[in-house]
Order: C-alpha cells, then structure tokens, then sequence
C-alpha cells in the first residue's frame, strides 16, 4: 500500500471518532458543569430560581432576579483512565492530568418583566491518549499506524438570551447556542490530525414557581458543527451533529434554610449517529467513508439541594446516575463510556457585595469489559472497512474515575 493513500486511510480511521475525544462527567463526552453552584449540587438547578449560577441551565429564572448580576468560576478536571486490552499490558490514558474549563453568566435586568443574559460555558470535551502498542490487535493485522493516540475536543458555547416575566409567578426565555468547536485534535498513531468548526442552534426554558415548590424545564437544541482540518498539511473535512438536551425537575422549598431538588435530563445522542468524511480527490472532493456510532437517546437523573448554615454561608450537595449511550457494538477506545455515579458538595459564602463558592465532584465510572468477537476487526478489514469501532481490536476491561474541582464569585448590582 502506498504512503498517500495510508495516511488517507489513517485519517479516515481517527477522523470518524472525532467527537468522542475522552471520557466526560455526563453520558457521552458531554459537560454538564456549568457552574460552581451546578458542581456543588450535582448539576440539580433546572428548578432553581434564586441562584445566579442556575441561569446557565434555566434562563427563565432570569426574571426572577431582582438585580442584574454576573458569577463566573473555574474548574479543574482530573481524569483517572486505564485499559486491560485484551492479550495486552494494563494502560493509563496519558493525557493532560488537569484540565481548565472556564464558566460564567452575566444578567441585566430591563422593565415590565423583561431580563437578557449572556452565558459561556464548555457543554463538551475532555481527552485521552493512548501510548503506541496499548492495543496489540492493531500491530498483528499490520495497521499499527490505525491506532488511536490522542483525542481530544475543546468546545464553548457563546449563549445570549432573553426572558419575560409573563405571570407573577411564570417566566420563559428563548436563546441562542453558538458552539465553537476550537480545538479538535483525532491522532493516530500515524498521522496527525487537527480541525476547528462552528455551528448554532437555539434554546428554550420556563420557569413556574407555586408556594414552596418550582418547576423547571429547558431546552437546547441539537448543533451541526462543519469541522475544517488538515492531515499531514492537506485539507479535509466532516461534520458533528452535538446532541440536543431536555431537562425537566421540580425544586421544594421544606424548610427556610433547606430546598431540594429532583431532576431529569434527556440527551438526544441517537443524533449522533454518522459520519461523513471528506477529502480532496481528483476531479472533485468526494464522500470516503461513512462510520456508524449507533448511540442511543440517554437520561440521567439529578438530585442535589442547599442548606442555610449560617446567615451567610450556604451548604450545597448532590448525586446523580447518568447512563450512558454507547453500546458494544460501535464501542470506541476513543470514548470508553460507561454509567457512572456523581456525588458533589460546595459551599458559598457571602462577603458583602460579592459571594466566594466552591465545588467538588466525584465521578466513578462503572468498570465495563468489551468482548466482542474475535477475529471481527481482521473480518472488517478483510472487507475495505478499516474502522476498528466495535470490534475485538477494543477488546478489554476499562475503568475511569474523575476528580472535579471549581472555585468561582459572584455579585449583583
């Protein structure tokens, strides 16, 4: 086989995982931590209508607000990730150690109701990285050069929107979602591959409060992001479809110092389902490849809730189960997904004018072991299909855990 059309195929091979670049804290490669306050209570807010840090998973509450405001914090995620690959040498991912991932929320109030606010948050990403010769299957069928090394997605989500009061006690918001995909990274052990893309969708949420209890829910759209690359300096292309959101969850006030809330989200990620890859080709750029991930819609369930403690201190705490959408028959050593458990505490304290918070979260993901067939990656090969997802070249036991921590202020005005 030629060196061109090697690396061609090598490209091919990381580019179909693109958007699966490491394991995140919700299903999938998704980040749900969008704040301090949503670190601290295991991302249970939809109901909230008090916390500036609850604005950036429902923007109705923004009407709620008597002030205008503005919370922004930082996390840090550390990711535990290692492989037993089947006929192989026990692994650690050897991506970053910690990875920074910023947020923030800014809202104005205007008259009769009306609010506007300006969201940014990383909604999907993280990293991993596989050292040559993690998976033996790929130097015994002689594609070593196919083999995952470093994946890893950056995405931020630009969000602006407004909300109206339309009852004393109902506010609902509409907004837009601009992702900026900003630094995609899909190496194989071959070749180097990089690409950047931007894509926009919309967002929906109201917002019921009815004595001690509220009622939230929001919606975000699904993104079609245009991804353009390069591949050993030539150019490519393909295209990510982010999955759309629905949270719903209901908030009960039981005591003045105690409210606790329940929620449940949904995550379309059978949206995420293929793709195409592009690359130039005499006469004109032609389709290559198309790679099936076969993900199903997920849910996870979200329970979390803040206590008074003192005047000016305040107590946060959740847990959560997200399970995951990826199954064994498209698995991918790019995204060793499992269901997975969060447990979460944070506190915040009120200076005088402006707040102080902090979080952390546990992740431990279930152990998953991937036993496909063997023989189906040389099958799949032996047919012109060199993508190794959901065959015996995965095969192995996978185990994850993750350490979040988040430190952020706040203020109105």
């Amino acid at each position: 086989m030629d060196r061109p059309h090697l690396n061609r195929l090598t490209f091919l091979t990381a580019a179909v995982s693109l958007a699966v670049s490491g394991a995140a804290s919700a299903s999938g490669f998704r980040l749900p931590e969008n704040s301090i306050a949503g670190l601290g209570t295991s991302n249970a807010l939809v109901a909230n209508s008090t916390e500036l840090g609850a604005l950036t998973y429902n923007p109705a509450g923004m009407s709620f607000h008597k002030k205008s405001g503005a919370v922004a914090g930082l996390m840090d995620i550390n990711l535990d990730l290692k492989v037993d690959p089947q006929g192989g040498t026990p692994t650690d991912s050897t991506g970053k150690d910690n990875i920074g991932v910023p947020n923030g929320y800014f809202v104005g109030q205007l008259q009769n109701g009306w609010a506007w606010g300006l969201g940014i948050s990383a909604p999907f990403g993280l990293e991993t990285r596989w050292p040559a010769g993690t998976f033996p299957l790929f130097n015994a069928t002689g594609t070593g050069a196919l083999a995952p090394e470093h994946s890893k997605i950056a995405v931020l989500n630009f969000n602006p929107n407004v909300s109206k009061r339309i009852s004393p006690n109902t506010s609902v918001a509409f907004g837009v979602d601009f992702y900026n995909a900003k630094s995609m990274v899909f190496n194989t052990q071959g070749v180097a591959i990089d690409g950047t893309g931007e894509g926009t969708g919309f967002n929906l949420a109201v917002l019921h409060r009815a004595g001690d209890w509220s009622f939230g829910g929001s919606y975000r759209s699904q993104v079609d992001v245009d991804i353009n690359g390069q591949v050993s300096g030539a150019p490519a292309t393909t295209s990510i479809t982010f999955p759309w959101m629905l949270q719903v969850g209901a908030q009960y006030q039981a005591t003045k110092a105690l409210a606790l809330e329940f929620d449940i989200e949904r995550t379309g990620w059978s949206k995420f389902d293929k793709l195409v890859i592009k690359a130039p080709v005499a006469p004109a750029p032609a389709n290559l490849i198309t790679s099936t991930n076969n993900w199903s819609d997920s849910n996870a369930y979200r329970f979390g809730g803040t206590y008074q403690i003192a005047p000016r201190t305040q107590l946060r705490f959740g847990l959560a189960l997200d399970k995951t959408p990826q199954g064994d028959s498209y698995y991918s050593a790019r995204v060793p997904d499992a269901d997975r458990k969060l447990y979460s505490i944070g506190i915040a304290q009120d200076m005088g004018g402006w707040s102080l918070e902090a979080g952390y979260m546990r992740v431990e993901f279930d152990d998953r072991t991937v036993n496909n067939p063997a023989g189906s990656y040389a099958t799949r090969l032996g047919s012109g299909n060199y993508d190794p997802n959901g065959t015996d070249a995965y095969n192995g036991k996978y185990s994850a855990s993750v350490n979040l921590y988040g430190i952020g202020v706040s203020t109105t005005f």
